[in-house]
């Protein structure tokens, strides 16, 4: 924490118990301006829709009172889900002043993720989609029923729903598309004494939902994904419900907070600054909204903040493989802000390279993702304004590799093309705002992936409140492929989202050779009693496609290290002749073979305690999966070498 963040935590909690207690809260919804307008809409029912089928089956199920959240059913009564309870458990959350609800530490193993997923109304938007398309009745019908019960149920700052401001920014976003697909106030929802009561209860909320996020902005080590999302959902609903002169003051400050932590938050060469994919691509979405409605609402946003986002689906669009996998780098609750593709196997990452190609006419990511199965997208058609252009395959190629700021880069051959083969390396910082709240101590991991297989991965992140011995390990060092020194993490842990210290990386110069080649070291072991800095080479020879990863400290004396390769889930890893092991899955085959003095290897695959060899790909899914742990001594300077190669099963 920084020391100037103390009086703003002071004032946070005084904040909330004024608000408490009714002192400049937002209770009361003011007068409308005498201009009051309703905005442009960013979205628009396309004449074709690529996905209707898509949305008429999940219109039907969600009818048929079926809705699940990270694999969860969730009950439903009368089509209607219990709002103030998690859907897992069954367990009520009390419905007190919301800002003084310790919500990561509700007890019972209940994740507050589960109840918030539910009241984000994401899944709103596919009823909304098939009354646009169809004019279904019942899905409009539907869908007033649910925002009822909604606004009957989470009244102004009470319960569980008023406990996270960036949560309103979000819920605000699928308002805003749910208003326009519906028709906004013309909607037939909203007709008669009955209707012109809901849509006067429903403005009412979205003035308060604008307050209450404005009220209380995360700031300083706070100031992540949170401000991004909070921000976004007062500057698209201002737009959208533009009905009161405070939200229009409130609009102003929101775009000049969208600008600034845009170009904060994103490096130049567009990598997020939280060292999480996914939150790079959740933050991301908020940003694409917020310029998609600026710009219906002829009030865009700078060339510098448009420039930030071009790089930062470029930086998206580098990092996928073939089949259009991204590494599990960071945390990932699998969160989207808003969806309008419908389908099961709707691919959110390919989406928003998809969308960027579209609104950058750029023809090497509309190839990008087309190769990933996003060519005809799901979500560009539902867009204001977007059209997409011709792919061109060349010029994907040319799609960078190297994120110096970011801290990545991607060693491969025939990168971005079925054959591809491909080494993604983390060389960059340990994540943002001191804290690093969804980084993960990964210094120097790589992974490996070959013709759209993942092979050596990224184990993933599993939980986040309900398991926490799972989550210390998912976020530690033994969770990755790089080099655990006496067999601690690289930061010192201090609680769920928290490091207590900076992980810094320097890379080394490129040397002037044919080979493809990178060295970097970090710093997170320099805290212990003998200062140790952990060295890496990673050097593919494309001649005979080896991959030699090497590993050394620089130090004083010898330490305990263990190095680990970590399969994915399903992948069968066994001993070959010698200090060699066999990597399967999928058809395609690696061997790594294990060069150092005195190494004791072992696989190890699902382990409870201590946790070790896991994989989740999906939040709150965990599968046994192999990995392959190398015990050493080393000295000072002692090279622990891995050669990884291809072979044809």
């Amino acid at each position: 924490m920084y020391w100037q963040e103390v009086p703003y935590r002071a004032g946070a909690v005084l904040r909330g118990l004024m608000q408490s207690r009714g002192y400049f809260a937002a209770d009361v919804v003011p007068k409308e301006a005498p201009d009051a307008r309703w905005g442009r809409s960013w979205c628009v029912r396309p004449a074709d829709p690529g996905n209707a089928a898509q949305i008429h089956a999940e219109a039907a199920r969600l009818l048929a009172g079926e809705l699940k959240v990270f694999g969860q059913p969730v009950k439903m009564n009368g089509g209607l889900p219990d709002w103030n309870s998690d859907p897992v458990s069954g367990i009520r959350i009390p419905s007190s002043f919301g800002l003084f609800i310790d919500f990561r530490h509700i007890g019972g193993g209940v994740d507050i993720k589960f109840l918030w997923e539910v009241n984000r109304h994401l899944w709103w938007v596919s009823l909304a989609q098939e009354y646009a398309s169809t004019g279904s009745r019942p899905c409009l019908d539907r869908l007033g029923q649910l925002l009822r019960s909604w606004l009957e149920a989470c009244p102004y700052a009470q319960g569980a729903n008023w406990s996270s401001p960036v949560e309103h920014g979000i819920r605000l976003i699928n308002w805003s598309l749910v208003w326009q697909l519906i028709g906004g106030a013309d909607s037939p929802l909203f007709e008669g004494e009955h209707g012109n009561r809901l849509l006067a209860q429903w403005l009412g909320s979205i003035y308060q939902h604008m307050r209450f996020a404005s009220d209380n902005y995360s700031l300083y080590s706070s100031a992540d994904n949170h401000l991004i999302g909070e921000a976004a959902g007062v500057y698209v609903a201002a737009h959208t419900w533009d009905r009161w002169p405070e939200t229009r003051r409130l609009r102003d400050h929101a775009k000049a907070i969208l600008e600034r932590e845009t170009l904060l938050q994103f490096s130049a060469d567009g990598v997020n600054g939280e060292q999480a994919i996914c939150y790079h691509k959740f933050s991301l979405q908020f940003l694409i909204a917020c310029g998609l409605c600026a710009r219906a609402n002829r009030d865009d946003f700078s060339a510098a903040f448009w420039s930030r986002i071009e790089a930062s689906v470029t930086f998206l669009a580098s990092m996928m493989d073939a089949a259009g996998h991204v590494p599990a780098i960071g945390d990932s609750d699998d969160g989207e802000v808003w969806r309008l593709g419908a389908d099961r196997g709707f691919n959110s990452y390919a989406s928003m390279v998809a969308i960027g190609a579209a609104l950058f006419s750029r023809s090497d990511l509309q190839a990008k993702a087309e190769s990933c199965g996003a060519g005809a997208d799901q979500q560009v058609g539902w867009l204001t304004g977007l059209v997409s252009p011709s792919p061109d395959s060349a010029a994907m190629q040319k799609l960078p590799s190297r994120f110096v700021d970011g801290g990545y880069a991607i060693l491969g051959e025939r990168l971005h093309s079925p054959d591809e083969f491909r080494v993604t390396f983390d060389c960059g910082p340990l994540g943002s705002n001191r804290i690093a709240g969804h980084g993960h101590a990964d210094a120097l991991s790589l992974t490996v992936g070959w013709r759209g297989v993942p092979l050596l991965v990224d184990p993933g992140t599993y939980c986040y409140n309900a398991a926490p011995q799972f989550r210390h390990f998912f976020r530690g060092t033994h969770a990755h492929n790089t080099l655990v020194v006496d067999d601690c993490d690289q930061s010192e842990y201090g609680a769920s989202f928290l490091w207590l210290r900076d992980v810094r990386c320097k890379v080394a110069p490129e040397p002037a050779t044919p080979l493809h080649s990178i060295h970097a070291s970090h710093d997170g072991y320099e805290r212990l009693a003998d200062p140790v800095l952990h060295h890496r080479r990673v050097t593919l020879d494309a001649a005979d496609g080896g991959l030699l990863v090497e590993d050394w400290l620089d130090c004083e004396q010898t330490h305990c290290v263990e190095l680990l390769w970590h399969a994915a889930a399903g992948a069968a890893l066994v001993p070959a002749e010698g200090p060699s092991w066999r990597l399967e899955a999928q058809g395609r085959r690696l061997s790594l073979v294990i060069d150092g003095s005195d190494v004791r290897a072992e696989v190890i695959e699902g382990r409870e305690s201590p946790p070790q060899g896991w994989v989740s790909s999906r939040f709150y899914e965990r599968s046994p999966a192999p990995v392959l742990t190398v015990k050493a001594r080393l000295a000072p300077r002692q090279v622990l070498r891995t050669m990884i190669r291809r072979e044809t099963p």
